[in-house]
């Protein structure tokens, strides 16, 4: 595997883990809710087997992760790569909209006061 094909898988990965396993840097700065944001609920949930909950804290976790598991068989394709991470961007920002809309700030698009911005601002 050359280093540019490795670059993009490494890259796909991070974003990933950041996805799932970090704690939202959106969200610790603004307090708004990022597109990715409950997916690591989701995951909890849909590990428990709990599937209507892990859809409700977020949809696009099962295609998220069915489509990084194609990315990684395809690795090879580059193009193909290319077009399955463009629209899965596509879809995590509609589908963000779409949750901002009907959601926010109520479950599962809380609006959190514990972030930079709102701290600075408090004081001021």
């Amino acid at each position: 595997m050359d280093f540019q094909k490795t670059k993009t898988l490494g890259i796909v990965l991070i974003l990933f883990l950041l996805l799932l396993f970090y704690k939202c840097p959106i969200q610790s700065v603004t307090g708004l809710p990022c597109p990715g944001c409950n997916m690591k609920t989701s995951l909890y949930y849909l590990l428990h087997l709990n599937i209507n909950k892990s859809l409700y804290y977020h949809a696009l976790l099962i295609p998220s992760l069915i489509l990084f598991v194609v990315c990684i068989v395809n690795y090879k394709n580059e193009q193909r790569v290319k077009g399955i991470l463009i629209v899965w961007c596509i879809l995590m920002i509609v589908y963000y909209m779409y949750r901002m809309i009907v959601y926010f700030p109520d479950s599962p698009m809380i609006y959190s006061k514990n972030n930079l911005i709102y701290l600075i601002f408090r004081h001021v």
